[in-house]
This record gives C-alpha cells, sequence and structure tokens, in this order.
C-alpha cells in the first residue's frame, strides 16, 4: 500500500509537471504523456500485486493486447516470462504446458499426461524459490481455453507462489468460467482498463474459430456418446478409429471391411461373435458415428464419419483420462 501511495504521488507530480512546462504543448500531445505515465505507474503496481501472490486480471471495453504487450515490454523484458494468445484458434493446454517445460524450464523428457507436466512445473519452482515465472495471457477467456480442464491446469499454475499471472478478459460473462475453488486458486486482483481501441487482432481469427468450434461440438459430442456405452464398445470404436488413423495418408483407403474388423475384434477380446458386433456397428451406426457402404466385390466397409483431427483429439483426450 505504501508503494501504491509513492507511485500515485509520483504521477500526480509528473502530470502537474506536464501542465506547467509544456503550456505550448498540443492537447492530443499531453494525453499521450498522461497515458505513458500511467502505464509506467500501472505497470509499478501490477509487478508489486504479482509478487505478492496476487494475479492480474485486466477486464474493460476495447482491446487490452497494446497495453499488456507495452507492460511485456517494459516491465518484463529481463525476467522470465511466456506469452499466451488465448484468441488464437490452435492454442491449447497442451501447447501451454509445453512451452512452460520445454522452452521455459527446459526439460528435455516427455509427459504421459497434463497432470505429470503440472506436477513437474510445481516441483521445480518449488525446488528454485528463486526463480520467477511470468505467464502472459491475452484473452484468458478466448475460445480455445474456456474449458473446465484448461481453466482448472492455469488456476493450478496461477496458484504457484513463484509463477505470477497477468491476463485480459473480453466477454461479458467471462467470470462465470471461475467457480469458487478456481476464483480462490487465481487469487485475482481485477483491474479496469477501458482503452476503446479496436479488437483488430483478436477478431482477425473468426472464421478459423467457427471451424474450430464446430469440431469441438463434434469432439464434445463423440465424447458424450461413448461414455454411455460399455467399455468393449468403447474399444470397438477406438479399434475402427486407430485403423482409419493409420491411413489417413493413404489415398486408396475406402475403409474397414467387415470381416477383417470382427477378426481384429475377437483378436482384442471385445467381442465373441459376429452378431454380437452387428449389435453393437447399429448403436454406431444410429448415432452417425459410422456407415456402410458396399464395395464392387460385395464386401461391406465401415467408414468412421468423423473428421481426422476430430478424431486425433479424441483419441489424446482419451489416453489422458
Amino acid at each position: 500500500m505504501l508503494l501504491c501511495f509513492v507511485l500515485v504521488c509520483h504521477l500526480k507530480s509528473q502530470i502537474k509537471q506536464t501542465e506547467v512546462c509544456d503550456c505550448n504543448m498540443s492537447k492530443n500531445k499531453k494525453a499521450q504523456r498522461v497515458c505513458k505515465l500511467l502505464r509506467g505507474v500501472i505497470g509499478h503496481l501490477w509487478m508489486s500485486v504479482c509478487r505478492l501472490g496476487f494475479s492480474v486480471l485486466v477486464y474493460g471495453l476495447g482491446s487490452k493486447k497494446a497495453l499488456l504487450e507495452d507492460f511485456r515490454v517494459s516491465h518484463l523484458s529481463q525476467e522470465i516470462h511466456l506469452v499466451i494468445n488465448g484468441f488464437f484458434p490452435s492454442i491449447t493446454l497442451k501447447s501451454i504446458l509445453n512451452a512452460l517445460t520445454c522452452e521455459v524450464l527446459e526439460h528435455q523428457g516427455t509427459f504421459r499426461t497434463p497432470s505429470d507436466q503440472i506436477h513437474f512445473i510445481a516441483q521445480t519452482l518449488k525446488d528454485s524459490p528463486d526463480l520467477h515465472v511470468y505467464l502472459l495471457i491475452y484473452n484468458i477467456d478466448g475460445p480455445m481455453l474456456r474449458g473446465e480442464k484448461t481453466q482448472s491446469a492455469l488456476g493450478q499454475l496461477a496458484s504457484l507462489p513463484n509463477l505470477h499471472l497477468v491476463a485480459s478478459i473480453d466477454h461479458i460473462n467471462a467470470p462465470l468460467v471461475w467457480d469458487q475453488f478456481k476464483q480462490s486458486q487465481f487469487n485475482w486482483l481485477w483491474w479496469e482498463c477501458v482503452t476503446f481501441q479496436h479488437y483488430t487482432e483478436e477478431t482477425s481469427f473468426e472464421n478459423s474459430l467457427l471451424v474450430q468450434q464446430t469440431d469441438a461440438l463434434v469432439l464434445s459430442s463423440l465424447t458424450h456418446v461413448l461414455r454411455s456405452l460399455t467399455p468393449n464398445a468403447r474399444g470397438i470404436f477406438k479399434l475402427l478409429v486407430k485403423f482409419k488413423l493409420e491411413n489417413k495418408d493413404n489415398p486408396s483407403y475406402t475403409g474397414l471391411s467387415f470381416q477383417d474388423f470382427y477378426q481384429r475384434c475377437r483378436e482384442a477380446f471385445l467381442v465373441n461373435s459376429d452378431l454380437t458386433l452387428r449389435t453393437q456397428l447399429t448403436e454406431f451406426r444410429d448415432h452417425k458415428l459410422i456407415r456402410t457402404r458396399k464395395g464392387a466385390d460385395g464386401v461391406e466397409y465401415l467408414i468412421v464419419a468423423v473428421g481426422t483431427s476430430t478424431l486425433m483429439d479424441f483419441l489424446e483426450n482419451e489416453d489422458d483420462n
């Protein structure tokens, strides 16, 4: 609090000096100089509250990207920091954790699950209390970061004593993403910054995000349907998915014949008769997860009616769980 008081007093004196000494300066230039002074003071305050264990959350009308970038350049250039663009359609929790473990902490190995990565980050920072890492997230409420799993992981990271988080939000309902437990993990200090700046960069990926949201909806539906099935049924579908992914670069791939698939399921101890398999395939067909076609030779072929990228995400999620 004493630091805040000193900085505000310093700011007032600088503004007064601008008004007295620069009588010939235009109003526009005066406003720009005052804004620059404000940003400098705000940056010092943000650094201070981060060291006190708070996470800074910037909200308000207008894009906050330039403001946060200015903070990064002026205050984080000599600090270890990682910038995350939450509005990128390709951003994932895995890419964030990989950047932290591989690029920031310079770990060379691999991890089985995101939980293992978070545990490694927490242990590394605990063993090195003098190591401070700053996480700067533009749009922590972005479409690709709103998920429960991602927010939970970010909350765990934000709760680490020497990992400091500064983030921005733009969606009016963004606070609904965090329940009371996540709020306590993030320990937000809310900071209103109305910039009135255009969301130029944030909206430049809208078309890509529409495609991503469609894929996310398919993935969510697929996961929901399979969770309602028996373990054997899920195994049957995963077997079919893996065969499709193995042949994703094969231009002549037309599907897997029923007999070949039946043999694979028998070898994996998933079915004991072709009638059991046909019953299960009927359920997949009813949910529009697969379709069948007859080849020129009269053989029945099975085709997964879901995009390759969605299937890869599905298998990745299954492996994590």
